[in-house]
Order: C-alpha cells, then sequence, then structure tokens
C-alpha cells in the first residue's frame, strides 16, 4: 500500500472497513436465522412427538373398530347364508309336499271317477 497514492489508500482502507462491518454485519444475522431454524426444528419435533403419542392410541382404537365391525360384517354374512339355506330347504320342503299332495289329490280323483262311474254303470244297469 506503500506505493499507492494517499488519496487511494483512504477510500481503499474506508472500502476496507466497511467490507468487514457488512461481512460481520451477515454473519450476525446468518447466526441469528442458524438458531432460529435451530429452534423451528426443535419445535417441530416436539409437535410431532406429541401427535404420535396422540395419534398412537387412536390408530389402536380405529384398529380395534374395525376389528370389531369386519367380525359384525362376518356374522351378519353367515347370518345371511344360512337364512337363504333354511329359505331354499323350505322351498324344495313345500315343493315336495305339493308334488306329493298332487299325486294324492289325483289318485283320489282317480278313485272317485271310478267310483262314480261304476255307481251310475250300476244305476242305469237296473
Amino acid at each position: 500500500m506503500d506505493s499507492l497514492p494517499q488519496n487511494v489508500i483512504q477510500p481503499l482502507e474506508l472500502l476496507i472497513y466497511v467490507s468487514l462491518v457488512l461481512l460481520l454485519i451477515i454473519g450476525v444475522f446468518l447466526i441469528k436465522l442458524l438458531l432460529d431454524t435451530s429452534n423451528l426444528v426443535n419445535s417441530l419435533q416436539n409437535f410431532i412427538k406429541v401427535t404420535q403419542a396422540e395419534l398412537e392410541p387412536a390408530i389402536k382404537e380405529i384398529n380395534g373398530t374395525l376389528a370389531n365391525i369386519n367380525n359384525i360384517s362376518s356374522n351378519i354374512s353367515n347370518q345371511i347364508n344360512n337364512i337363504n339355506t333354511n329359505l331354499e330347504k323350505g322351498g324344495q320342503i313345500l315343493s315336495d309336499s305339493s308334488e306329493r299332495a298332487y299325486k294324492r289329490l289325483k289318485i283320489f280323483g282317480s278313485s272317485v271317477k271310478e267310483g262314480l262311474l261304476s255307481v251310475i254303470d250300476v244305476l242305469f244297469k237296473k
């Protein structure tokens, strides 16, 4: 700096001092930013811990409720299947009974017909 003229040295020294002050201010703001970011991360971690602690029982309860709903659904399906099976059996029994009644009625009708024809035949022959 000895070879530079005096009128250039003073502005250069001022520029160096101003640059140092600006670097110091920027450094302070960066440190403040890092501290705020660290506090934010800590707050976020605490929030996650609290949220997890509160949600775990709720999730377990929801899982239990879903298991109960699945059991109820399974029981209802079984009951409906039993009802369908019993209705099919009842329909088959009713069908078989009506078929047997029809056969007996047919036999009875043919017997009555033969009896009436024989009575008419006997009455007309006399």
